[in-house]
């Protein structure tokens, strides 16, 4: 009997939109709650020890909170696996640009709704509150709520002054995306790959603000892509292209976002190494690690500059690694090249300090303990090989300048 599933969350949170629109595509049967109090109490919190949104429940009562875990667990002949692509080199380009967006174009798009625009963001949180609750309780909700996630953000170091930072950032995304797109229906070619649909999760976020909707208003091809997306099925014909086939912008996206995802991704491996000598034993990861109040030693990196990290995104940094090998020993030359163009060549010899699982809606580190002089000079060597590529960037960024 074919599974059905349920997608529980909330109408402004990116990875919800990324679930709807996944689900969508791969032609899974699906229905959908929205996350107000009491599906949280009667839904999330018998299956969950925190409260995460999306959860995806499935007819067999396995449960997700990550819709790539879900997908990664289809069988080889389910349709979802036409949201990967079948190189090498652009399935790895799908699966960083995917590490990038939900780390943080995401993050981004939701900084600028629940606190840049923070008193919107709590009138569109009483409303939806309002299903279960009075408007009262609701209010009151939705301040704590805004409060509570404000003051994480912050934690990243996204408070109100880094407004303009932020906006300017995402004014560059969105120049980049909207080039990258050129004229074609799709980043990935004739279909959508996986990371589009988290790419769409965050614009939507970004629209629903008047910072974000004033700077979408500029981009005609960005706002009839989001369309396709959300029109997208897995009925839709046609192929994903190859990376050689792909225009020049398409791989100054990928590039930017390497440069700008994998040193926080190192950082954050480096972190959770740390963080497994400060708590020996332990296996469930936190959701963000933050040594400067823990009593342990300051991470290798400087505290100062990222004091929380998220271990999702050694976790990303590690299946990228994997990705980048050659596959039985076979090197394949577009994802060679590709590798070699945006300055990751050395992730093929990338070896994680500390082994990182997926297990029971959570992140756990393996009892294996791979920690080694020869992990840690495979983190130098992916930095500095990122560090010559930024200013090989820099360098045509000056040429261009003199030339046109």
């Amino acid at each position: 009997m074919a599974l059905t599933y349920t997608l529980i969350g909330a109408p402004f949170s990116a990875a919800t939109v990324k679930a709807r629109l996944c689900l969508r595509w791969s032609n899974l049967p699906m229905t959908e709650k929205p996350a107000t109090m009491r599906v949280v109490q009667s839904y999330i919190k018998p299956r969950l020890k925190t409260v995460a949104t999306p959860l995806i429940i499935c007819s067999d009562q396995s449960a997700f909170t990550d819709t790539r875990l879900l997908l990664d667990g289809l069988g080889g002949d389910h349709p979802a696996q036409t949201l990967f692509p079948d190189t090498p080199a652009q399935r790895f380009a799908s699966d960083l640009l995917e590490a990038w967006s939900d780390s943080q174009f995401c993050r981004h798009a939701e900084y600028v709704f629940w606190v840049c625009e923070r008193e919107q963001a709590e009138a569109h949180l009483t409303k939806f509150l309002e299903a279960d609750s009075s408007a009262e309780q609701a209010a009151r909700r939705a301040r704590l709520v805004v409060s509570q996630i404000s003051k994480q953000f912050s934690k990243l170091g996204l408070n109100k002054k880094a407004k303009q930072t932020v906006l300017s950032q995402l004014k560059a995304t969105l120049d980049q995306l909207d080039k990258a797109l050129g004229g074609g229906p799709f980043l990935f070619g004739e279909r959508p790959a996986m990371a589009e649909f988290s790419l769409a999760g965050a614009l939507h976020v970004l629209a629903g603000t008047q910072a974000g909707s004033e700077m979408l208003d500029q981009y005609a091809r960005l706002g009839a892509w989001r369309m396709r997306l959300s029109a997208a099925d897995g009925l839709v014909q046609g192929e994903h292209r190859r990376a050689s086939s792909s225009p020049s912008t398409f791989t100054q996206l990928i590039r930017h976002v390497a440069q700008d995802f994998v040193p926080r991704a190192l950082e954050s491996a480096s972190a959770v190494s740390d963080w497994a000598e400060v708590n020996p034993g332990a296996r469930a990861l936190p959701d963000q690690i933050s040594l400067g109040g823990s009593g342990g030693r300051v991470s290798r990196r400087e505290a100062g500059v990222h004091p929380v990290w998220s271990p999702c995104e050694a976790y990303w940094l590690s299946r990228l690694g994997e990705r980048a090998r050659p596959e039985y020993g076979v090197e394949n030359a577009e994802l060679y090249r590709l590798l070699k163009t945006i300055g990751l060549l050395p992730l093929r010899d990338y070896t994680p300090p500390r082994e990182i699982v997926a297990q029971n809606h959570r992140l756990e580190l393996t009892l294996r303990d791979v920690q080694s002089e020869i992990s840690h000079q495979s983190l130098r060597d992916v930095e500095t090989a990122l560090m010559s590529a930024r200013q090989s960037s820099a360098d045509i960024a000056e040429l261009t300048a003199i030339h046109v």
